[in-house]
């Protein structure tokens, strides 16, 4: 919100000059001549006006010295941020139909626009991949020889070149089609591209019954991509594989996309396979986020229109099943990255066309702010806000016509040329500075345009966008729901965040510096940090290096041992890397759960009912033991490394009121032979008197038992279940018939 000072006493000098003259009756009853010229009134009148000087006074502290010192230090509340979301685009048009950008999207009353311009065909997509066909049993003889004559089969039905090279001696490797979820929010599993035989996506290009072939040539094609950017359960910072994403390091933010090939097959009998395509925008940095790939495609499109099925090699596209679709094919796209990158395309959730980024705000039409005064500090407010930052196109007609200004942070580094200025987007006033150029007398000041909006309303669900405003012929829907939108700060925490403001000034030097300012991150609930620890090697302490650990707000899969997912690491990753310094390494990373199960068996006091002694006891022991605020010993969450202890968890038991005793002694135990926090049943569980935990670990607390007695073994009690967790001659195998 704006930093407006508040107002303790409010009077004015007419309000408390009538007040004493309502009660001179009360006082002075004889009194009865209220005219203005007697000297009575004109006493009154002085003592109204010395009572509204004070009041002035008084209406300047405490907060509005604070509220000064802030604007002093140009440290302005955390506006309102913006939501965001993918759109996709369906039409019957052969032409297809263009949607320029900044195109209006409403869910209700909220409204979203599009980040860029797009064309919708009459297209829809297919994205399948290459896995590794199962080993077939051989606890079953005839179901095992029953696979291998259809692998046999399969191999028989090769083309011959590739037939020759099986008979030869050639390793053959067999696959099955896999697909990619059609619907981003499916539970079935995103398809690991980085696990596929040839490490491939490949898109097939469905027409509709509208669809026209050549009005694609020379055309850009619109993908959206969805990442599956949920962390693989369990999470563990020792036993990670280095090549899953799984910590993010900060520099990455500043290098190059990895390299990522977009093609077009041929066709079986094309003397080249494939066509490359131009990647003319791309914001999933590489398929490595959420995002559209746009890629334009040649003019001999379709390239092989007599038929889009090959024989399934290495080379070209997977087999389909489903006729009707075979059928709908006009081309196939394969997506890889090139020969020598190690970094693979990992989990696809969802690959859709026509797709288009969307952010919750609108766009404003041109205002006049107003003409300059050449004072220095001139502040001008804009029609519409919360305005979004950097959005805002301002200039000033100069003696030589019009001149665009820059906006700048502050007027620090201003110089007396500089036409700078600074905006408070959450209060949407323009300010200018003092010592760099100011508009001059008869200056008119206009703004071409702005974006505004933000806020927690923008998080719609998903299928919530139902409308494109002026648009015909085009339905849209969001298949993700949309993120990242919050409310600005309040005053009070402005005036909270004064103090550490003042000790770091947006700079991240200190490991209170870094917890502080991650914070700041929408969706943030926790953050610790690690100095000297290196993801890659935990145990030895690394110079230069510092691990920040979030904890998020929420996670529906398991609200006990909540995981970030990728791309909240990822906005904490590009907060903090321009407020570091140049020679410090930073590494943002989820929490390390530890599986831990605690059984007690109580006596409870007359008078009390058992059942809800019982749940009571579960209660405080959860919440004693969980990871997020307002919970655990001292109401932050559970500490980073600190052990779990018997005595402490019984001393928490017995504090429950209707508890007389802890029978026999609370069971605690430790997970072991499988991971924590991994699939039902893994591992067996180890009675420990104490749980040691490292550094970056905290307590998972899988199973409780609380009964009346003497305690159960650990194992038999309930809690809150664990989360799910040279070239071969390639061959598809056809599906299975019954």
């Amino acid at each position: 919100m704006p930093l407006i000072g508040p107002i303790l006493d409010d009077r004015t000098f007419e309000q408390l000059r009538d007040e004493l003259v309502k009660r001179i009756p009360v006082y002075a009853p004889e009194w009865t001549d209220h005219n203005a010229s007697d000297p009575g009134i004109a006493l009154l009148e002085l003592f109204a006006h010395l009572g509204e000087s004070l009041l002035f006074r008084f209406n300047q502290i405490p907060d509005t010295t604070k509220v000064a010192f802030l604007r002093l230090l140009g440290v302005r509340p955390r506006p309102a941020t913006t939501a965001r979301t993918l759109l996709v685009l369906e039409t019957e048009r052969p032409e297809g139909v263009q949607v320029l950008r900044g195109a209006e999207a409403r869910a209700g009353a909220v409204v979203f626009e599009t980040d860029n311009e797009v064309v919708a065909w009459p297209l829809e997509s297919l994205a399948v991949g290459k896995t590794a066909a199962p080993v077939p049993s051989t606890g079953d003889p005839a179901r095992a020889a029953a696979e291998n004559r259809r692998r046999q089969n399969a191999v028989e039905a090769l083309p011959a070149a590739e037939l020759g090279r099986a008979r030869a001696g050639a390793p053959v490797s067999f696959y099955v089609t896999t697909g990619v979820p059609t619907d981003p929010l499916t539970d079935d599993p995103p398809l690991d591209v980085s696990t596929t035989i040839d490490q491939c996506l490949w898109i097939a290009l469905l027409g509709k019954n509208s669809t026209n072939p050549q009005q694609l040539r020379d055309q850009t094609l619109f993908v959206g991509v969805v990442l599956d950017e949920e962390l693989r359960r369990p999470f563990d910072l020792v036993a990670r594989d280095p090549h899953d994403p799984t910590r993010l390091r900060a520099d990455d933010l500043l290098t190059a996309p990895p390299a990522t090939l977009w093609e077009l097959w041929n066709g079986p009998v094309a003397a080249t396979a494939f066509t490359p395509l131009a990647v003319l925008g791309d914001t999933t940095r590489g398929l490595t986020t959420t995002g559209v790939v746009s890629v334009g495609l040649p003019g001999g499109f379709p390239t092989h229109p007599e038929g889009q099925s090959g024989p399934g090699g290495l080379d070209s596209p997977p087999p389909l099943d489903d006729e009707k679709l075979a059928a709908r094919v006009l081309g196939w796209l394969r997506v890889r990255r090139p020969a020598g990158e190690n970094d693979a395309i990992h989990r696809i959730r969802w690959v859709g066309v026509n797709a288009v980024g969307a952010v919750q705000s609108r766009t404003a039409t041109p205002e006049l702010l107003g003409i300059g005064t050449a004072d220095a500090g001139q502040a001008f407010r804009l029609t519409q806000r919360p305005v979004i930052a950097s959005s805002v196109r301002l200039e000033v007609e100069e003696a030589d016509g019009w001149r665009p200004w820059t906006e700048a942070e502050d007027f620090a580094s201003s110089g007396p040329f500089d036409r700078h200025y600074v905006l408070d987007a959450e209060a949407g006033v323009v300010r200018f500075g003092t010592r760099c150029r100011l508009p001059q007398i008869g200056e008119r000041i206009r703004v071409l345009s702005y974006r505004y909006g933000g806020g927690s309303a923008g998080n719609v669900a998903a299928g919530a966008i139902g409308s494109l405003t002026g648009v015909a012929a085009v339905k849209v829907r969001n298949p993700l729901p949309a993120t990242g939108g919050a409310d600005a700060a309040s005053l009070a925490d402005a005036l909270d965040a004064l103090p550490a403001e003042v000790h770091r000034r947006d700079r991240a030097v200190t490991a209170d510096d870094f917890r502080a300012l991650t914070l700041e991150v929408p969706g943030v609930r926790r953050a610790e940090t690690l100095p000297l620890l290196h993801p890659d090697t935990p145990t030895q302490p690394a110079a230069g290096v510092i691990s920040v650990l979030v904890f998020p707000t929420e996670d529906l899969r398991d609200p006990g041992a909540p995981l970030p997912d990728l791309a909240l690491l990822r906005h904490v990753a590009a907060h903090l890397n321009p407020r570091r310094l140049v020679t410090t390494e930073l590494y943002v990373i989820p929490p390390t759960y530890v599986d831990i199960a605690v059984s007690v068996g109580v006596r409870t006091r007359e008078g009390h009912q058992p059942d809800a002694v019982r749940r009571w006891v579960e209660l405080i022991v959860r919440q004693y033991l969980a990871p997020l605020p307002p919970y655990g010993p001292e109401g932050e969450g559970w500490p980073l490394g600190r052990a779990v202890r018997r005595a402490e968890l019984e001393a928490v038991a017995v504090q429950v009121e209707g508890v007389e005793y802890i029978e026999d002694e609370l069971l605690l135990a430790r997970r072991t032979g499988g991971a924590s926090g991994g699939a039902s049943g893994g591992g067996g569980w180890t009675p420990l008197h104490l749980v040691p935990l490292r550094p970056w670990e905290v307590p998972r607390l899988a199973e409780v038992t609380v009964v009346t007695g003497s305690p159960l073994p650990v194992g038999t009690g309930y809690g809150t279940p664990p989360p799910p967790p040279g070239d071969p001659v390639v061959v598809p195998l056809p599906p299975e018939v019954c």
